[in-house]
């Protein structure tokens, strides 16, 4: 009995002193306010559920080309596709996802409704009505197919880089059961969701030129409050393979879709190219050789030719 009690008093002292150590990791983060805001180098846009974060680029009467990023790094990642989709005429919007970059943190379930709803209320409350040629990255590419099989009178042409959904990597096995855990997940998501995130290969960049960097600083945006959380709610709640369904119902649309997947990448198996084909026989699917994840900006120079032919041809 003894042992019980004291192994309960033990159990219970652990217990406060994590919690102790998340409330004070939480408390060690900016809010995310009107100051924070501020130092956006676009513009915000109140939607249902907070302000979101986009930026302009190219005339004002192009035709409009929608970027739409993945996981965890923000607009700027689409930074070196920018400039050549302007140089052809075209009008780029890019925007952060809720809870990254510059946009608002709202503590909610990050399901597939939610990211829809984002994107819907996006184009609605900036006047887009017109078919847009819309790009997605890496789970951004996901999320750009949902909306695609959901609103196809809304998308001219898809274009995806790495696209998620398929054969994707990700928190699995013991730690993703731990990460999916009410409670102990949350904890140690907080406490070492920046050294896990960090030790991604992509975001080692010293072997690479200057000009094939991300154009941003990733680490910005866990100064401030919501971000991980954000993050581990979209573990949670939007799953990243088997997506199979959702590409299905893609190809019902007859949208046209071009995809780029990477040869060495790590994180969006290039088995997934093979997958993509069976399943949109019709699509432009390509593999780029030693293409590793980040591929967009990494290898801007042998892909930008690519995505912008596929919305030039009959922009018009």
């Amino acid at each position: 009995m003894k042992f019980l009690i004291w192994g309960g008093i033990i159990l219970g002292c652990l217990i406060l002193v994590a919690a102790v150590f998340y409330v004070i990791a939480g408390n060690k983060l900016t809010k995310f306010d009107d100051a924070a805001r501020a130092q956006a180098p676009g513009q915000h846009i109140q939607l249902t559920d907070g302000q979101v974060h986009y930026r302009w680029d190219g005339p004002e009467d192009g035709p409009v080309i929608v970027l739409t990023h993945g996981f965890s790094t923000p607009n700027f990642i689409y930074q070196q596709n920018v400039a050549p989709l302007t140089a052809a005429g075209f009008r780029v919007l890019r925007f952060d996802h809720f809870g990254r970059g510059w946009s608002d943190r709202p503590r909610m379930k990050y399901n597939t409704e939610f990211y829809d709803r984002e994107l819907v209320e996006l184009l609605d409350g900036l006047g887009i009505t017109e078919p847009v040629g819309l790009v997605g990255l890496s789970m951004g590419g996901l999320i750009a197919a949902e909306f695609t099989a959901r609103h196809p009178e809304r998308v001219r042409k898809l274009f995806l880089f790495v696209p998620a959904g398929l054969d994707t990597q990700g928190a699995s096995g013991l730690a993703g059961a731990i990460l999916r855990t009410p409670g102990l997940g949350d904890w140690f998501w907080r406490m070492n969701s920046r050294k896990i995130l960090l030790k991604d290969p992509q975001y080692d960049e010293s072997a690479l030129a200057p000009e094939n960097r991300l154009a941003g600083d990733v680490t910005i945006q866990f100064e401030y409050r919501g971000y991980s959380e954000a993050l581990l709610s979209t573990l949670r709640h939007f799953p990243m393979s088997d997506r199979d369904e959702t590409f299905e119902r893609l190809g019902a649309t007859g949208v046209p879709v071009m995809s780029v997947y990477g040869g060495a990448d790590g994180t969006v198996l290039v088995s997934s190219a093979d997958k993509l084909r069976a399943i949109l026989p019709d699509a432009d699917v390509r593999v780029l050789e030693g293409g590793e994840h980040g591929l967009n900006y990494q290898r801007h120079a042998d892909v930008n030719p690519w995505l912008v032919e596929w919305f030039a041809v009959d922009a018009d």
